[in-house]
């Protein structure tokens, strides 16, 4: 079969970063992404994606981002789900 198909992804694995420094908190993301968003990234920790940046203005439609911090790689001490909707930036 020669048909070739897009697979979309439901959830991509992030880091985030606030002022370019990592959250301590979970509930430090939360205020940052309520009080100041412009100053919030994820950075993509798939490998099979390679490296994305996303800002709360940029996540896709549909897209959850999974967030792992305060470091994704080296400090796991919480987990949020980040999605955009009609009503904004939602972290849970």
């Amino acid at each position: 079969m020669d048909e070739r198909q897009v697979i979309r992804m439901a959830y991509e694995n992030v880091g985030a970063f606030v002022d370019g420094k990592r959250p301590s908190s979970k509930a430090a993301l939360k205020a940052a992404l309520r009080g100041a968003p412009e100053t919030v990234t994820f950075d993509s920790t798939s490998m099979l994606v390679g490296s994305r940046t996303f800002t709360p203005d940029t996540i896709p439609a549909g897209v959850i981002l999974s967030v792992v911090g305060p470091d994704p790689y080296t400090s796991r001490k919480f987990y949020a789900s980040v999605t955009s909707g009609p009503k904004g930036v939602r972290l849970t």
